[in-house]
């Protein structure tokens, strides 16, 4: 009874919800209803290994029901779900696409597939849809997908050839369901600050962006009338969910039309709303039910809806609502059972990428100290730098052929944690999925200081943690400077511009009703001067002589010289403007070395040192690490360590 009423435009909405079978009259009941909600599974098809962290475990996902994930057991889930109710859709937020193996091996195609026989009934597009290009993606999905595409705030522009099919056809604003009478619109938002830094990155979309609220105000005027529910399946992540409840806009008129929205599933930032957040209404005792379900295919999210059905949609005193409602995650791990048709879908992939690729080849062991669950980090609960992310920057900087003066990669491009235990080839597919590869830059010290600032400004924003992760470099990275102090950040905003000020409010940075920048005018240059900023930037190791919350010592590492030039290992993402390094893609000193970033931190890791009987850890059979792997290097908690070379500073 999942029936879909395909709409392709404004001018077939009215056709869309044309009825052509007998519906029940539903008027003044109160409809069960379940929503199946997954995001960012990022081709996590197969079942993994992961320690879960303390939110996860409080979720359900208990460490030793792992492995954890794979498509063949959501498929179970899925089932049972329906099976319990009897009304039932299942919506994705989108980054299917990129994560583990399958993807680099089949571009796309698995996961098109598995969905589509899993009974997928709608999903937006993800960020990660796009990193084969736009070509790719309408490939995979003209070739395999059975389920609905959307994203209503993308402009498509022209084609080259009118005559040729392309993305933009495979691609709606919305999709109007009929679950046995019940009417339900669904208005997908696809992301948009990272799709301008894969535009950046040398990808073509065929596409621009268009302002958010307009469209929701837009879609919602247009479904609200014939449908029950209005719904957003976004990939915008929490805090541009959260800008479309009508109590963040600023416009009576436009905040209007979001009164009628339901229900928000959203994904991009990885994570779950457990219980769900509730966004108010100005005028209206009811409001918008906001759902993130996490990601790499550990959780799927159930959310069963009491709906009273009202007598007129296009009144909003007498139209549909949601009375109650509650959401569960359900874990997905080894208690539950493949799905035998999911399964033989998936068995042909898995045997080509295993004889592709060594997947369970082991060639290094993590072994940190204290206890049976840590592990190596790639965020460091300093939110400066991590000793993952310190492994990473050092092996760029040091890979054969590169020899940097110092190294600089984007935190979000490591993907995992390096797990306790054996480390696999798979590990390090899960840790970079992307094949992302080193390229060297000469950059001026100014170029270096503006793109600290860069990355300051944007980890301010992000709570103070990190977005960077280097080697061969140190600076304080202040996330909020004291604009009385003697030494306040004084660099230009970009996203501000050259925008002259007189006063702080000229300065500040609005869109879609949320302030986005504290940022401050100068008194004495008239231009909006950053309140996040680096300092005290010095080229060296060991900069603070061990104590990671030290001073820098400048008798030890050399200060960043303005003038000076300097050999810099980037990866190629953000050389491009990826996430907005927009300094790196001006330089054009650009040489790729092609060597990617998954192989350079392999040949690093095994230079380190060997396992020793003496030091080896016994597992469960007895069997110490060299008896089992031979003399592969063991990496314990002190190899790379946070040690301060990015501290975060609030003044």
């Amino acid at each position: 009874m999942r029936s879909l009423l395909a709409v392709a435009g404004v001018a077939a909405a009215m056709s869309a919800c044309t009825i052509e079978r007998d519906q029940p009259d539903l008027v003044g009941q109160d409809i069960r209803l379940t929503i199946i909600h997954t995001s960012d599974i990022h081709s996590r098809l197969f079942p993994y290994k992961f320690t879960p962290n303390t939110f996860e475990r409080d979720y359900g996902l208990n460490k030793i029901n792992t492995p954890f994930g794979g498509i063949a057991r959501i498929a179970t889930l899925v089932k049972r779900i329906r099976a319990s109710s009897n009304r039932s859709i299942w919506l994705d937020s989108g980054d299917v696409f990129e994560g583990a193996p399958v993807f680099n091996e089949f571009k796309g195609e698995a996961e098109v597939r598995a969905l589509s026989l899993g009974g997928m009934d709608g999903q937006v597009l993800g960020n990660h849809e796009f990193d084969l290009g736009s070509t790719n993606l309408f490939k995979q999905l003209d070739s395999w997908s059975q389920f609905p595409h959307l994203a209503a705030n993308y402009a498509w522009l022209d084609p080259a050839n009118p005559q040729e099919r392309s993305l933009r056809d495979e691609v709606q604003p919305y999709q109007i369901y009929d679950v046995q009478g019940l009417r339900i619109g669904v208005i997908g938002l696809g992301n948009e600050d990272t799709l301008t830094s894969i535009f950046e990155g040398g990808n073509s979309l065929g596409f621009r962006p268009m302002e958010v609220q307009q469209i929701v105000s837009q879609y919602v005027t247009l479904l609200r009338p014939q449908c029950d529910l209005v719904i957003v399946l976004s990939h915008l992540g929490l805090d541009e969910d959260e800008d479309l409840t009508p109590d963040q806009v600023l416009d009576p008129n436009a905040a209007l039309p979001l009164e009628g929205l339901d229900v928000i599933f959203g994904g991009h930032l990885h994570i779950v709303t457990n219980p769900p957040k509730i966004l108010p209404h100005n005028t209206d005792e009811f409001s918008t039910v906001l759902v993130h379900s996490g990601a790499f295919a550990k959780f799927v999210g159930r959310l069963d809806l009491v709906v009273h059905v009202g007598e007129n949609n296009a009144d909003p005193e007498k139209r549909s609502r949601i009375t109650a409602f509650t959401y569960t995650p359900e874990p997905v791990d080894s208690t539950i059972p493949d799905d035998p048709d999911m399964a033989n879908l998936m068995w042909p992939y898995s045997v080509k990428i295993n004889q592709d690729i060594d997947l369970a080849g082991t060639f290094a062991y993590v072994d940190p100290l204290p206890g049976p669950d840590t592990k190596i980090l790639r965020n460091d609960p300093s939110n400066g730098d991590s000793q993952l992310g310190n492994l990473v920057a050092r092996a760029m900087q040091q890979q054969e052929g590169v020899e940097a003066e110092f190294s600089l990669t984007n935190s979000l491009g490591i993907r995992a944690d390096f797990e306790r235990g054996g480390l696999t080839n798979e590990q390090m597919y899960n840790v970079f999925p992307f094949e992302n590869t080193i390229v060297v830059m000469y950059l001026s010290g100014r170029e270096v200081r503006d793109t600290l600032d860069f990355v300051s400004r944007k980890s301010a924003g992000r709570g103070c943690r990190a977005q960077s992760q280097v080697a061969g470099i140190t600076f304080d990275m202040v996330c909020r400077d004291d604009p009385n102090g003697p030494d306040p950040c004084n660099s230009i905003d970009p996203d501000i511009g050259d925008r002259a000020c007189t006063v702080d409010s000229d300065c500040q940075l609005i869109t879609g009703g949320g302030l986005i920048s504290n940022d401050r005018c100068s008194q004495t240059t008239h231009r909006c001067s950053a309140s996040a900023c680096a300092k005290n930037i010095a080229i060296g190791e060991n900069c603070r002589n061990g104590n990671s919350d030290g001073p820098v010592d400048f008798n030890k590492c050399a200060p960043l010289v303005d003038s000076g030039l300097y050999r810099v290992a980037v990866n190629d993402y953000i050389a491009n403007g990826g996430s907005g390094f927009t300094v790196l893609k001006q330089n054009s000193s650009k040489q790729d070395s092609k060597i990617s970033l998954r192989d350079a931190l392999t040949v690093y890791l095994s230079k380190q040192q060997k396992c020793t009987t003496q030091l080896d850890e016994q597992d469960e059979n007895g069997h110490t690490v060299v008896e089992n792997y031979g003399e592969i290097p063991c990496l314990d908690e002190k190899v790379e360590a946070h040690d301060g070379r990015i501290r975060p500073v609030f003044q």
